[in-house]
Formats: C-alpha cells, structure tokens, sequence
C-alpha cells in the first residue's frame, strides 16, 4: 500500500508536458472523479475513457497525437517520500485503445490515483506544465487550469476582478483599458495561445 501525504509528490519526466498532455491529466482525473475513486486505493485502477475527450477539441480522429501523448504520459514518474522512506511510481502504467479507436482503457496506480486525485499535486502536475509560461501568460492559465478543473465552461469577470486577479490592481497605469489590455491581457492571451 502507497500512502503518501501532498506535499511528498514530486513529478519527473524525460521531456516536459505538453498542453495535450495535461489536457489528457485533466480528463482522466475527471474520470476518476467520475468513477468516484477515492485518493487513497491498495491497488491499480483500469480506468475506460472516450477517446475524443483524451484528444482534446482539436485532436486529429486518427489518434496518432493521442498514441504519442498516452507514450509520453507512461514516462512521467512520481517520487517523494513517506515517514523517511523513498518511493517512486508513474503517473499512467498501461494503455490501450480499444473499440476501433473510440475508448482508451488507462491503468493508473495507486500514486498516481493518489496525484490525480489530490488537489495539491494536481496544482503541481499544472505548474510543471506551465513552466515554459512568464508573468502574466503564466498568471491567465493559472487562472484558466483553475476554472476548467471546477468544470465550469465559460465565467464573467469584471475589469477590476480581471486587473486584481491578473496581479496588477495596484498600477495605476493598467486602470485604463487600453493599456490594460495591451500590455497585459493581449500578451497573456498571445502566449497562452502559443503554448497551445
């Protein structure tokens, strides 16, 4: 059995997490979710997921992207320590995809559970993906990863929330929306964008 506190999970990879790789994370912890699984399981979990959702919006129908991201996810490991003793684990142990390439059959393990599972080490799972963001990008898909995990499609900010949250409240220069949004919020979408 693998218990394992929050502030133990550390997340190694060979090569960094791209944006469909942590869109595959957000929907197979909202699969788990789903399954209600608690974060602490004795033993590996076979998890059955639509391909379309691993995919992503964009994703081509042929699942060659999804293959690579599946192979990709089964190099990214878990680490950390409990009561003094070390232990290691990945997040995705096994794939398959069945059913003509609609359904995508995930074996997590009990780490992994445990990190999808937790909010903390999602956060972590997220931060790590982002870490080719600076500044403000950064700060908009912090804010973005936050909203898509509480499930919610769309929300409405007003200007002064958008300011605060975006970590610029304080600067009298942003309180005109045209600087505001050429200098932060343009920029930010720019490089989140990009990111993918």
């Amino acid at each position: 059995e693998i218990t394992v506190p929050s502030s133990a999970v550390a997340l190694r990879s060979d090569k960094p997490l791209t944006p469909a790789m942590v869109s595959a994370i957000w929907e197979l912890a909202s699969a788990l979710d789903a399954a209600r699984v608690p974060a602490e399981v004795d033993n590996s979990v076979w998890l059955e997921v639509p391909s379309r959702l691993l995919r992503g919006e964009d994703g081509r129908n042929d699942n060659i992207w999804l293959r690579e991201c599946l192979t990709r996810l089964t190099g990214v490991q878990l680490s950390g320590e409990w009561r003094g003793d070390p232990w290691g684990a990945v997040l995705l142990a096994e794939w398959k995809i069945t059913q003509g390439g609609s359904m995508v059959r995930a074996l997590i393990p009990p780490a992994g559970v445990h990190a999808l599972r937790s909010p903390q080490n999602f956060a972590k799972i997220e931060a790590r993906a982002a870490h080719s963001l600076t500044g403000h990008g950064r700060q908009l898909y912090v804010l973005l990863a936050d909203k898509k995990r509480l499930g919610r499609p769309f929300w409405t900010f007003t200007v002064d929330e958008l300011r605060s949250l975006m970590g610029v409240a304080d600067k009298k220069s942003y309180e005109v929306w045209g600087q505001f949004r050429r200098w932060v919020l343009d920029p930010a979408l720019t490089a989140v964008n990009d990111y993918g």
